[in-house]
């Protein structure tokens, strides 16, 4: 990012900000909650499944350290107008490129993931790869100070208007996700001018956004570009909360024109936590005319909390997979990158079968996402006291259908741990492992019979929230 760049473009909000406020400005300078430094040591065992052989080019293991300071300032240039940042500071040293291309320009963020296995002549890059709008990943060198987020807020007598770089989440976080948690590694956010109306306890909003501005600045024919309107009901005396979201994506060169709808529901009885949410695509995904897309995915979450120190979750999900015999319909959906069930299953890129998950242990840190999977993650929390704590969880998975002829299905299983310790009231330590014990979808087809041994991981932290 150039920082003179950084510089105009603050400078040009602030002007116009000024021109629109009405009267005399009462301008004040914030820091808005969730800043935290980050600090993570991780040491990773056999993530190519093989503890015999280097089945990948990174080999079996890995043992790095990084660090993320993340800054949300914001100006307020009237009681109703305010500019919004968000500045996120990377070292990271176990990767050489930066996922963070067009930064402030209107581009998406550089995604090599493709999951799942080549079919025919469908995308490898749309909806069904990761969700990717605006999606960032880690950076280094002189990339390493990157702004996620700038955007103007008015807040008017009936709704709120939004200018500019804008994070995106919705529902329990599966299509979009705006990385609130520390370890949340990814941000989705989208390039937008965004009004919502306030009516009582119902929210209508319309927001049109480009995700990505193609070679030709003076036509929109190669541009990528997102029409979305949702109704969204929250009653906080009843914790209901209630939201549809309609997105119709359209580039014209490639023959893309996508409807994506994606609903959610989330409720609370008393000591029971509940939630609901499903995304479905149809439409036109690109590259040639003859393609379709037929993507489904679903979430559901539920926690109950027995004693205050005492409370147990379950997940359970289905996202559809590749079918290798429909070469002419999209039909592999991918949850956004940071709703995780386990510590490294869907993840860290594990095994050495790339050709068929279309990922493996020689991927990024993190990458790896829930695709072509029925899942479960059942587990629990239990605090000591207000200072010590401690979660277990058990995850496992299953592919609806074989990603290779004569291959199998199973995903595998996951055991986690984690225990926290509070040195202060905004100074948390953390310890987190996993063992992964790999189904016979790593073996590949059955003419590759692929040894799996288990994989294994440990990450240390500190987060220092401020």
């Amino acid at each position: 990012m150039n920082r003179k760049k950084l510089v105009i473009a603050l400078i040009a909000v602030a002007n116009m900000a000024a021109v629109i406020s009405v009267g005399r400005a009462d301008f004040s300078f914030y820091w808005r909650d969730q800043n935290y430094l980050r600090f993570e040591s991780r040491l990773y065992r056999s993530l190519d499944l093989n503890q015999n052989d280097r089945a990948d080019t990174i080999g079996n293991d890995r043992v790095y350290s990084t660090f993320l300071l993340r800054m949300k300032p914001s100006m307020s240039l009237s009681d109703r107008l305010l500019i919004h940042s968000l500045f996120d500071a990377y070292v990271s040293p176990h990767t050489t490129k930066s996922q963070e291309s067009g930064a402030l320009v209107g581009q998406q963020a550089t995604d090599n993931n493709n999951y799942g296995p080549s079919i025919g002549t469908l995308p490898r890059d749309v909806f069904g790869s990761s969700s990717g709008y605006g999606t960032s990943n880690l950076t280094s060198g002189d990339s390493n100070f990157l702004i996620k987020n700038l955007f103007m807020e008015y807040i008017g007598d009936w709704g709120i208007l939004k200018v500019g770089r804008i994070p995106r989440h919705w529902g329990l976080g599966i299509r979009y996700n705006a990385g609130l948690n520390a370890e949340d590694k990814f941000s989705d956010r989208t390039d937008s001018l965004f009004y919502e109306l306030g009516l009582g306890n119902f929210k209508v909003a319309a927001i049109a956004s480009k995700i990505l501005e193609g070679a030709s600045l003076d036509t929109q024919a190669d541009d990528t570009s997102l029409y979305e309107g949702y109704l969204n009901y929250i009653d906080p005396e009843l914790d209901w909360n209630v939201g549809f979201l309609y997105s119709w994506m359209k580039q014209s060169r490639n023959f893309i024109e996508l409807n994506i709808l994606d609903g959610y529901i989330t409720k609370k009885f008393k000591k029971l936590k509940t939630g609901l949410e499903f995304v479905t695509t149809f439409g036109d995904p690109g590259n040639t005319t003859e393609n379709g897309v037929s993507q489904l995915g679903v979430a559901a979450e539920v926690e109950f909390e027995w004693t205050p120190a005492l409370s147990t979750f379950l997940k359970l999900g289905y996202a559809s997979g590749p079918d290798i015999d429909k070469n002419k319909t999209l039909t592999l959906f991918a949850f956004d990158r940071n709703y995780d069930i386990a510590f490294l299953m869907f993840n860290q890129g594990l095994g050495a079968i790339s050709t068929q998950t279309g990922i493996s242990a020689n991927a990024d840190p993190d990458v790896n996402a829930i695709f072509s999977a029925y899942y479960a993650s059942l587990g629990g929390n239990y605090h000591f006291n207000d200072r010590i704590g401690s979660r277990f969880s058990l995850a496992l998975a299953k592919s609806p259908k074989s990603l290779v002829a004569g291959g199998g299905k199973s995903w595998g299983e996951e055991v986690d741990l984690e225990l926290w310790y509070k040195f202060l009231e905004n100074w948390r330590f953390g310890l987190e492992g996993g063992v992964f014990f790999p189904g016979d979808l790593y073996e590949g087809a059955s003419t590759q019979a692929q040894q799996t041994d288990p994989a294994m991981g440990a990450l240390l932290q500190a987060t220092v929230s401020f």
